[in-house]
């Protein structure tokens, strides 16, 4: 089962624009998907190789206290694969990991994914994560203050965030529908507003019958505050936004 929840409300993009934001949501919900059953066949194979082995130093406590969940990286990598033909089929161009080089020392700030569609003179800036209200903070401040702008073409700014729950989708539940939007309006700022557009739910494989589990995915728009930052560039038609 799948659900699927978008902004209410004034501003929100026109439904268009919504499908191609669903399309994102969904490409990270397979990404999400993909790394947990190449995971899983990890795992299955180890176990394999342990009883044919017969003896091991790994205890089940240590075991239980590792890592569950996909990596970032992998989650990323996935949706950059399967995204590849979307993005085409958009005009669009996708870049991993952006750097901003500043001439300072260190490690020069970076975006995730970037989109450049030139039909648009659009550049979308996406952050990645695991979902939690500190993530969501973070990124929204990189994305809309420390990062710089450009005189080249428009810039918009997204953060999606996922988190996967040992529970099933319950059709009549808005609880994380809820989540999202309470922790948009919590760390939105008087300099931009955090919005969430689209927030979905999706039953994922699990190996034994008798258990569930779910992908949550979020995508949020990070909007500068032009009374505060000065008047932006006019926003063109959201057609194909952001793909």
């Amino acid at each position: 089962m799948r659900i699927v929840k978008y902004r209410q409300g004034s501003g929100r993009p026109t439904e268009a624009a919504r499908g191609n934001l669903n399309e994102l949501v969904m490409l990270m919900e397979a990404a999400v998907a993909l790394a947990s059953v190449e995971r899983w066949v990890q795992d299955s194979v180890s176990a394999t190789a342990r009883r044919k082995a017969g003896a091991t130093l790994l205890t089940e406590a240590i075991r239980s206290a590792g890592k569950h969940d996909s990596y970032e990286v992998s989650v990323v990598d996935g949706f950059m694969r399967l995204g590849a033909v979307s993005f085409a089929a958009h005009g669009s161009e996708a870049v991993w990991e952006r750097t901003f080089p500043t001439g300072k020392r260190g490690r020069p700030p970076s975006v995730d994914v970037c989109l450049f569609n030139v039909k648009r003179n659009e550049e979308a800036r996406v952050e990645f994560g695991a979902y939690s209200q500190n993530k969501l903070r973070d990124d929204s401040k990189k994305l809309a203050v420390e990062l710089p702008a450009t005189k080249d073409h428009r810039v918009s700014n997204f953060v999606m965030l996922w988190r996967t729950r040992e529970s099933g989708v319950v059709a009549t539940s808005s609880d994380w529908r809820d989540t999202c939007v309470r922790d948009a309006r919590a760390v939105s700022t008087a300099h931009y507003d955090v919005k969430m557009e689209v927030a979905s739910e999706q039953d994922m494989f699990v190996a034994a019958s008798a258990k569930r589990r779910k992908v949550q995915v979020a995508l949020f728009s990070v909007m500068n505050n032009a009374a505060v930052n000065g008047p932006a560039e006019p926003a063109a038609e959201s057609v194909d936004l952001p793909l």
